[in-house]
């Protein structure tokens, strides 16, 4: 028989066929059995003979191993069901996680911004800036746990096709949720000098009294924000996602133009300087509120238009409980939670400024990290609450596992992908080498333990659609105070391990909470719990 290889004819006797495989990509390899073949019948060639030998056993390894492996896919469950579970991606997850993820994104890189904006006033400047976000994200914890109430009850209304009790129950959120975020305004910028004074700890005089004005000028927000993040909230659950995202989305970049005018001022006008960042974001939260009212009174979503005369109505206070009910335990859950965090973040105030503006910059990129999971925990709420309302009870449990796993994955090789370039994004908050030192540390410690991070709180998430918050409660306070305060001072302060010390026990706090919720999830007793609930 002949060949031809490159233009040139070669024999190759008939008993010397090139071998052909049986696993359907022996076309791949005959051009590389010809080469062998001409090759190998080269006299005295025998070092080439070897090579192309064991390339060849090389090349049947690797498609031995390949087979064995998709042998292994097909025996999954996971395969025999990969077709509903695209359905679930495609059609119910997506539509409500990526505009999630794009508004929580440009909520945290708004406020990566407004760090750089501060940053460059100096380290003392953000220093400030972070112990007094500290304080202001356990007030913003606390509206976020009334907000998921009223996203599951309005979730869960529209599942029952029950829009009068949806848009009740967004309507009296917003205005209790407004009315009590005045009276706590007023309370926290009376005592706003004895709160700084102990968030700050030991930290220096300028840093306390920088702290104490960007307080004074943020809780004036409050009122803006309870708004803004109730009546997201209740659009969330109707399954509107892409106009909370427009609206939050101009609200962060009028932060930062606004901002950045009122700190560095505009032609001739030399600006305020420090005060200038928390001006900025009271003035642009209130037009974010602004926004929030206008688009529920002209009923961009027909289910819940919500006019202006009707706030004046009477309380329902049937539905406020099934609210509270919801929210209060998740609230209490948030501000003990975020308490503790604060406390953890009053270890650090007194390990110096550096160590201060390192963990703010830390915990700032971990943020940006987590927030596919944080979108993919807000969707499993949603679809969760929508399932149960509908009385698929299997779909939810299914869907919410499908969620926990796709999160565990894509957080952990985020982390690990971005942990090498610590420094890198270290270098965009600050050029102080001590400082990177301490952002680098921290966030390779941030990636080893991120595949434990979504049983933690992807899972929660989806118990709390199905109104299972008082175990999520529990299990919170255990894991903040009875591990990661208690195992943070210890490391952190008694051990002197300083600001990794802290870090550990917050890996703690995070397998100890993703132990219970697994469990959690393995038992169905966060699923079963539910009818009963339905049946009141």
């Amino acid at each position: 028989m002949e060949s031809y290889i490159s233009g040139e004819k070669i024999f190759v006797k008939p008993h010397l066929t090139p071998y052909r495989f049986d696993c359907g990509l022996s076309h791949h390899f005959v051009s590389f059995t010809d080469i062998f073949l001409r090759k190998a019948l080269q006299p005295y060639d025998f070092s080439l003979i070897i090579e192309m030998w064991f390339q060849l056993s090389s090349l049947r390894s690797i498609l031995n191993v390949s087979a064995a492996l998709r042998q292994v896919v097909v025996r999954t469950p996971w395969y025999a069901k990969r077709k509903s579970y695209k359905v679930l991606f495609w059609r119910e997850i997506t539509p409500l996680a990526i505009p999630i993820f794009l508004e929580n994104t440009c909520v945290l890189l708004m406020g990566v911004l407004s760090t750089f904006l501060v940053s460059w006033l100096g380290k003392e400047a953000m220093a400030g800036v972070g112990l007094a976000d500290s304080f202001n994200m356990v007030i913003m914890a606390f509206f976020a746990a009334i907000d998921l109430g009223t996203t599951v009850v309005v979730a869960f209304s529209l599942g029952k096709r029950d829009r009068r009790r949806a848009r009740a129950a967004a309507r009296q959120s917003l205005v209790i949720m407004t009315l009590f975020a005045v009276v706590l305004a007023a309370i926290i910028h009376y005592f706003g000098g004895e709160i700084i004074n102990i968030v700050a700890g030991e930290a220096t005089p300028e840093v306390k009294r920088l702290a104490l004005t960007y307080l004074e000028l943020t809780v004036l927000s409050y009122p803006a924000a309870a708004i803004a993040l109730i009546g997201s909230g209740a659009l969330r659950g109707a399954g509107n996602t892409k106009i909370p995202l427009m609206i939050n989305g101009g609200m962060n970049i009028l932060n930062i133009i606004i901002s950045s005018i009122l700190i560095y001022g505009a032609f001739s006008w030399q600006g305020l300087g420090f005060a200038g960042a928390g001006l900025g974001l009271t003035i642009s939260r209130y037009i974010g509120a602004v926004a929030i009212i206008w688009v529920l009174m002209t009923g961009f979503n027909p289910a819940l238009r919500i006019p202006l005369k009707s706030y004046l109505k009477p309380l329902n206070f049937a539905i406020i409980w099934e609210v509270m009910g919801i929210g209060i335990p998740a609230s209490i859950e948030s501000v003990l939670f975020n308490g503790g965090k604060l406390l953890t973040q009053m270890f650090v105030a007194g390990m110096g400024t550096n160590v201060i503006a390192g963990n703010f910059i830390a915990f700032s990129v971990a943020a940006l990290i987590n927030l596919p999971g944080n979108a993919l925990g807000s969707a499993s709420t949603i679809i969760t609450g929508k399932r149960l309302g509908t009385g698929q009870i299997g779909q939810a449990e299914r869907q919410l596992r499908h969620v926990f796993w796709m999160s565990t994955i894509v957080l952990t090789a985020i982390a690990w992908g971005t942990a090498p370039f610590a420094g890198l994004f270290a270098s965009f908050y600050t050029q102080e080498q001590d400082v990177k030192e301490v952002v680098k540390v921290l966030l390779w410690l941030n990636a080893a333990f991120m595949p434990i991070w979504a049983a933690s709180w992807v899972l929660p998430s989806g118990f709390k659609g199905a109104r299972d918050v008082r175990f999520a409660m529990w299990v919170s306070m255990l894991g903040m105070w009875g591990c990661r305060v208690v195992a943070g001072y210890t490391l952190g302060i008694v051990l002197g391990m300083g600001v990794v010390g802290v870090w550990l026990g917050m890996f703690l706090d995070w397998t100890v909470r993703g132990a219970l919720f697994y469990w959690r999830l393995v038992s169905g007793r966060w699923l079963w719990r539910y009818p009963r609930v339905k049946m009141e």
